[in-house]
């Protein structure tokens, strides 16, 4: 199943590549001349020397050879006018490929907080956050473990642990209408997560995701899922950084100890979002990436982390 997930964004590229490399059969100034593949050679060769990103740079070099086959495929059939005409079509095409996977899930006011729960936050000391923290409608007694400090507007308060704030409902206005809002935001992204049909994969590996490679897209499991081993969210070609993923499960998501989830080609955290019914358990050592909009608990143990967010309808505990 890995290799049919590679192969759906791979397997043009290479086909494209080999092409542009196959050596002309005849010299000549025609887009099909050794001229042409010297030039698609000399761009990779260039992208290498400069060791600039590799990413925007298969891009750019991808793309020129994409134009050449285009071109070669046209020559002698619609004429001089009539390619330049349908090579303009395929460069606008490429310019509008900006997205792979499906449209994003809005997070409201619930994206600026780093942790959100409506029953609760604890930690061991000590643990190491950026951004805010909050919960509600329980009151903020039920963060634990981090020696809060009230600000002198009693608003919110501020903890050796957290660089951010740290806001319950029991604080001074607005902080409890505002708090409000942006647990009923939490919970509208959830539905809108959990709702989202038409999978581009339906329970993948069976739930298992150790070892795979994950394209752009919907994810749909209907059983929980585990990360055993290390495994990669990889953007699209061209446009990796605006690509986005959701994984819905109607069970658990368990990460077992010290394994990792990488990100790679311009893939980022803050357009991943993990729909999880029931409950997040990341081991020991292990390393999530990614937006957690949790139904019920999330627990992360001693030494894991997170480059995103945990929203969880009951409590997160960090050991």
């Amino acid at each position: 199943m890995v290799a049919a997930v590679k192969s759906r964004i791979l397997c043009p590229i290479i086909l494209l590549l080999s092409l542009c490399l196959a050596p002309a059969a005849a010299t000549g100034t025609g887009s099909g001349s050794s001229a042409d593949a010297a030039r698609c050679n000399n761009g990779q060769q260039a992208a290498s020397n400069r060791q600039q990103d590799a990413t925007t740079e298969t891009v750019n070099v991808d793309a020129a050879c994409m134009l050449q086959v285009v071109s070669e495929g046209l020559s002698g059939v619609v004429g001089s006018a009539g390619k330049r005409v349908l090579l303009q079509d395929v460069q606008e095409s490429l310019k509008k490929k900006t997205h792979e996977g499906p449209a994003a899930v809005n997070l409201g006011k619930a994206g600026t907080y780093a942790i959100l729960s409506k029953a609760g936050i604890s930690t061991v000391p000590t643990s190491a956050i950026t951004g805010n923290m909050g919960v509600s409608p329980i009151a903020s007694k039920a963060i634990t473990g981090f020696s809060l400090v009230a600000d002198s507007t009693n608003t919110f308060a501020t903890s050796t642990q957290v660089t951010g704030s740290v806001y319950g409902p029991d604080y001074a206005s607005p902080t409890p209408s505002d708090l409000t809002v942006t647990i009923g935001a939490m919970e509208i992204a959830y539905t809108d997560a959990a709702g989202r049909h038409t999978p581009n994969f339906l329970n993948l590996g069976s739930g298992d995701l150790g070892g795979k490679t994950l394209a752009p897209g919907l994810y749909k499991f209907g059983s929980s899922v585990i990360i055993p081993t290390d495994c990669t969210i990889e953007g699209s070609l061209l446009s990796g950084e605006t690509d986005t993923w959701i994984f819905q499960m109607s069970g658990d998501l368990i990460m077992a100890a010290n394994k990792q989830v990488t990100l790679a080609r311009g893939a980022k955290a803050s357009n991943i979002v993990w729909q999880v019914a029931g409950y997040v358990e990341v081991e020991a050592g292990a390393h999530m990436e990614g937006i957690l909009l949790v139904k019920t608990a999330a627990h992360f143990r001693t030494g894991s982390s997170l480059t995103g967010r945990i929203l969880a309808q009951t409590a997160v505990t960090l050991q």
